[in-house]
């Protein structure tokens, strides 16, 4: 305990306010299952990661919300910035198999035909440890851990999931962020594309504020591989020896904290929030031919978009907006975060946002010209 402990209080400080999760595969509500705990101190965390750990995911918030009171209320203007979490992981065909066929049998209860769920879970361990699914995402964290020390000089904290991915975090003193999710959505984004991480997942960055991360050395509920932090040098078999027993490492927060990097997400931030204010200003003063502001503000935008793109994922009686999966491809929406109210569209996930107009010059790339063309053959808009 003293160790694991003692990790916690450097890995989160002594005192924190954050949320604490452990999701079942089971409906929680018709059996009365509480999901979530607050926890403040490191032997919180424990006694929750000890009862827990190898049966459900153990979860935590990435950030401190400040205080008890704002675990509740979620303000970002009071919440402690004070680190970047990325996540890499690789989509495996089989893995995905198993962990459905795991998920079918855990609905009914942990202990509902165990001895599949053995078998299932062995499985999993070998795909992971004799045919190595996990490596091009450890691959991919590590090259993205040389780059940001070469940018920095500062090394990234490495973690291994637990099953096909893995976990990467840089920290920073307690900073103020205009947008947080827009920044690092921008940031996470550009990463990926400039060095082709195929396996960096953008969605973690996209709702940061809200994100939940593995809890270090807590057990993988379907592989039964703990999350452990690795080392540059370290090779995947020696990654997944770690995992795989019960010894506990310190951890020195000086050796992963940058001043730089606060320095580079701030003016980033600033000039993101800049252009979404000219944005803002000019997105209804574009030329539109003869389609002009006035009309424009009275087409029902929730009408026309079932034609453009189809029925949303979710309609809300007696609201003004409906919300679809983000379009955007280079978007992966799982819940949906792209709504459409009657004026307009925005996605919480991109921070894309507009009319109809600029909705189809965005998906579509057009230009003005063809959009008014398309508008007045598709929908008889003069």
């Amino acid at each position: 305990m003293n160790g694991l402990t003692s990790f916690f209080r450097s890995f989160y400080d002594h005192t924190f306010h954050r949320h604490f999760r452990r999701p079942p595969d089971f409906d929680s509500k018709k059996r009365k299952f509480r999901v979530q705990f607050t926890v403040e101190t490191p032997k919180n965390l424990y006694l929750h990661v000890h009862r827990n750990s190898g049966n459900f995911p153990c979860l935590i918030s990435t950030y401190d919300h400040g205080s008890k009171g704002n675990l509740n209320r979620r303000d970002s203007a009071k919440m402690l910035f004070d680190r970047v979490f990325l996540d890499f992981d690789v989509y495996n065909a089989k893995a995905q198999k198993i962990k459905k066929e795991l998920q079918s049998l855990r609905t009914h209860s942990l202990l509902h035909e165990k001895q599949m769920q053995n078998q299932l879970q062995k499985r999993l361990q070998e795909l992971i440890i004799n045919e190595r699914i996990a490596y091009p995402a450890i691959q991919d964290a590590k090259n993205f851990a040389k780059i940001f020390k070469e940018s920095f000089d500062k090394e990234i904290a490495l973690f291994f999931s637990g099953c096909k991915g893995c976990h990467a975090y840089t920290f920073f003193e307690a900073t103020k962020f205009i947008n947080l999710n827009r920044t690092l959505s921008w940031f996470a984004k550009k990463i990926k594309d400039t060095y082709q991480y195929e396996t960096l997942d953008l969605s973690v960055t996209q709702d940061a504020t809200v994100r939940l991360s593995r809890v270090p050395y807590s057990l993988h509920q379907y592989s039964l591989l703990r999350v452990v932090p690795f080392a540059l040098e370290d090779s995947y078999d020696e990654i997944i020896e770690n995992a795989l027993n019960k010894n506990c490492m310190s951890f020195k927060l000086d050796k992963y904290t940058t001043n730089g990097l606060p320095i580079h997400l701030q003016e980033i931030d600033k000039i993101l929030s800049e252009n979404e204010k000219i944005k803002e200003k000019n997105k209804n003063q574009i030329p539109c031919g003869s389609i002009n502001i006035s009309q424009s503000s009275k087409m029902d935008h929730r009408l026309l978009f079932k034609k453009l793109i189809g029925e949303p994922a979710s309609e809300y009686p007696g609201k003004e907006y409906v919300m679809y999966r983000c379009p955007f491809k280079d978007h992966k929406d799982n819940n949906p975060s792209f709504m459409v109210h009657k004026t307009g569209y925005k996605c919480y996930g991109c921070q894309r946002q507009g009319n109809y107009w600029q909705f189809l010059k965005d998906y579509y790339g057009w230009t003005n010209e063809q959009v008014r063309k398309y508008l007045k053959s598709s929908f008889k808009i003069n």
